[in-house]
């Protein structure tokens, strides 16, 4: 591709806006940024960082190189159906950040078939600490993929994926920071009830969930053995952990998990 790279965002919702910011804090970044939005007033912080901003998405996409497609699953048939009626000269990558709507899907909307890049980020890329699953279709080049996945990689972690694994991928990287905050929160509550009710008390808790989120990452440990490290025999935390075994807690995360990925699939059998 040539350089540098003018890469449009459509949309400024927090996704896009969680990716241009770790772009734009990147110091030897290819690419030169552009932005449309219904939206106009959450366009203006950007712009002020050297964004370009476009009056419409007609002329972000003729000017692009790339495209992120940073909006809502119900307004893709309109934009993109919008796109394919424009029509658009010379190569452009597609990159899709919607759940459950498949590269083919894309292609059907645009009329034609194009480069496109499935990605499933997650919402810790707004403080650089996201996870984005990636997967492309067919006609997406090595380097363009390499280019494409720059654009997460400044925000995070980036894993590679085959397609037909992206809806599953949701529940394990992409709903999953709230379960995590569900579980935060009912540890919180009850702290609470039980009257620690120490200023720091959250961050503490929040704390301990980082902690042993990096013990994991660190030690070369499985969950498993992590977790038999910390049941003494007879022990309090042997205590707690029985009741959430006869509670099934492993069983509920994992039907949880299953309707996450079956929803997806329904969003995208919407698009078939």
């Amino acid at each position: 591709m040539n350089h540098p790279i003018r890469l449009a965002f459509i949309g400024a919702g927090n996704m896009s806006s969680a990716m241009i910011g770790g772009l734009c804090k990147t110091a030897d970044t290819p690419f030169v940024l552009g932005l449309s939005s219904r939206t106009k007033e959450k366009c203006e912080p950007f712009r002020a960082r050297g964004v370009t901003v476009f009056d419409n998405n007609t002329a972000a996409l003729h000017w692009a190189d790339m495209i992120v497609l940073g909006i809502k699953p119900q307004q893709y048939a309109d934009v993109l159906t919008q796109f394919g009626e424009a029509g658009f000269d010379g190569r452009k990558v597609f990159v899709s950040i919607a759940a459950g709507i498949s590269t083919d899907a894309v292609c059907r909307m645009l009329g034609q078939e194009v480069p496109v890049v499935r990605a499933m980020p997650n919402t810790p890329m707004l403080l650089g600490l996201g996870t984005t699953a990636v997967s492309r279709n067919a006609c997406v080049t090595d380097e363009e993929y390499g280019y494409a996945k720059q654009i997460f990689s400044a925000s995070g972690l980036v894993m590679d994926l085959p397609e037909d694994k992206m809806n599953a991928v949701i529940a394990a990287t992409g709903s999953s920071p709230a379960y995590l905050y569900l579980i935060i929160k009912a540890i919180y509550d009850e702290a609470l009830a039980q009257g620690v009710d120490a200023p720091t008390l959250l961050d503490g808790i929040c704390q301990m969930t980082a902690g042993a989120a990096q013990m994991i990452r660190d030690s070369g440990e499985d969950p498993d053995t992590l977790i038999r490290r910390v049941c003494s025999p007879g022990g309090t935390t042997e205590r707690a952990m029985q009741v959430l075994y006869d509670a099934d807690l492993p069983g509920i995360l994992a039907r949880a998990m299953q309707a996450c990925t079956a929803r997806a699939e329904e969003l995208g059998a919407q698009y078939k």
